[in-house]
Formats: C-alpha cells, sequence, structure tokens
C-alpha cells in the first residue's frame, strides 16, 4: 500500500472513532440510608442511657443515695454527646435537643446535691424530672429509631400494619409472627448496619446490609432476615402494597 493509500486509509479509521459514541460509565447504585442508620450513633448511646437511667431509679427506690453521684453524672455524660451523633435532626428539632441536653446536665447536678445531703424526696423528684426530659429527647427522633426499654403498648398505625393481612402479608404469617409487632417482639434491639458485605452474603431486603439471622419476620409463608425493626415494617408494607416487587428470601444477596 503506497502513502496515499495508507494516509487514505487512517483518515477513515479515524472518522470511524470520531461518531462512536462515548457511553457513560455504569452508574452505581447509592448505598441505602434508612433513619435508623442516620441515628445508629446516637441509638447505641441511647442504649446505655436506657441502662443507666434503669439503674439510676432502682438505686433511688432501694434508698441507696451514696450511688446516686455516679449514675447520675454518668448518664449526662452520655446525653451530652447525642447532638453530635444526631446532625439528622431538624434544625427546630436540633435547638430543642440543645435546651433538653442542657436540663439533664442541670437535674444531674441537683440529684448528686440532694442524694449527698441525704435528701431522698428531693432526689426522687429530681429523678421524675430527668424521666420527663428524656421522654422529651425522644420525642425529637423519628418514630422507632432509638431502642426501647422494653414492650409497648401497640399503637393503632402499627396494629395496621402488623395484625392486618394484605398482598402478600397473610394471616397465617400474622400468626406465625407472634400477632403483634416487631416492636414488640424485639424490644430495645439496637442494629449494627454492618455495611460490610461480600459478593453473594446475604443483605437484609430493604438498606442491603448485614442481616441479623436472629431478626427474622414470615411474609407470604417464607422467613425474612433484616438488619433492624424499621426495615421489617418496611418491608410488610411493602408485601401489602407492592406484593410482586418482593423476591424469595435466598434472592436479597449482595451483588
Amino acid at each position: 500500500m503506497n502513502r496515499q493509500k495508507r494516509t487514505a486509509a487512517s483518515l477513515a479509521v479515524l472518522s470511524l472513532i470520531a461518531v462512536v459514541p462515548v457511553l457513560p460509565a455504569a452508574a452505581q447504585k447509592p448505598p441505602v440510608q434508612t433513619a435508623t442508620m442516620k441515628f445508629s450513633r446516637a441509638a447505641q448511646t441511647w442504649a446505655q442511657i436506657l441502662v443507666d437511667r434503669e439503674a439510676l431509679g432502682k438505686t433511688l427506690t432501694h434508698g441507696k443515695l451514696s450511688e446516686a453521684h455516679d449514675l447520675a453524672f454518668a448518664l449526662r455524660d452520655s446525653v451530652v454527646t447525642l447532638p453530635y451523633k444526631s446532625t439528622d435532626l431538624s434544625a427546630a428539632n436540633q435547638k430543642r435537643l440543645g435546651a433538653q441536653v442542657q436540663k439533664v446536665a442541670a437535674i444531674a447536678t441537683d440529684i448528686d446535691r440532694y442524694a449527698d445531703a441525704g435528701n431522698a424526696a428531693k432526689t426522687r423528684a429530681e429523678y421524675a424530672r430527668l424521666v420527663k426530659a428524656l421522654t422529651a429527647i425522644e420525642a425529637l427522633y423519628p418514630a422507632n429509631t432509638l431502642p426501647t426499654s422494653g414492650a409497648r403498648v401497640l399503637s393503632s398505625k402499627e396494629r395496621t400494619l402488623f395484625l392486618t393481612p394484605g398482598g402478600r402479608y397473610t394471616a397465617a404469617d400474622i400468626k406465625a409472627n407472634g400477632s403483634t409487632s416487631v416492636y414488640q417482639k424485639y424490644p430495645g434491639y439496637l442494629a449494627a448496619h454492618s455495611a460490610q458485605v461480600r459478593p453473594g452474603d446475604p443483605v437484609c431486603p430493604i438498606s442491603e446490609t448485614r442481616p441479623d439471622p436472629k431478626l427474622t419476620w414470615i411474609v407470604g409463608g417464607r422467613t425474612y432476615q433484616f438488619c433492624c425493626p424499621p426495615c421489617v415494617a418496611e418491608f410488610v408494607g411493602k408485601a401489602k402494597a407492592e406484593p410482586k416487587s418482593l423476591q424469595a428470601p435466598e434472592a436479597y444477596v449482595k451483588k
């Protein structure tokens, strides 16, 4: 091939390359971020707060005022970290949280002062104020993102979701799950939300993080594993509203 022909061939190849469209890189699916995952650090702290609150209550019930100091300040020290772990709260709720944190700190000081003085009545009164402040803090977070201290009364919304069949969620499923809600069945559950899963490993059908084999719920006669109770609730809702979107339990694996 002479030089003129080689040049023409090269130009032809270049013209073909020029018109080949450049395909964008395959878009990666963004990681799922549930409300429970957003507040997982706050939830871990809250679990310890509940332990200390219960211990302080028992201490005062048994009149052990000398032990109130350590428990009150341990609880305070946990509460003051919540604002740094709750930046996903709305600006208004972050402000309310800050106010309640200051209130808890002041109450802890008063508990210590009255306990040191041997004034059981005033110490218990301050403890009641403390419980009220903690309840106000809990109300600032999205429903079911913080662990609870024990089984609670089933709300009308939860009764409709968990105790009413629909779609793939049957009456037999309800009975097999204990005729209760996931929040009553697993009170105080603290999710780990480990995203360290390898291809082929099972994942939670909602969050796609590592599921807990002990946190299961039956839907459509099949047993599914989840990472946290709110994901169970979302999956049950999905089974009712979008039954065809559900897959078999074994299909929920890391791709």
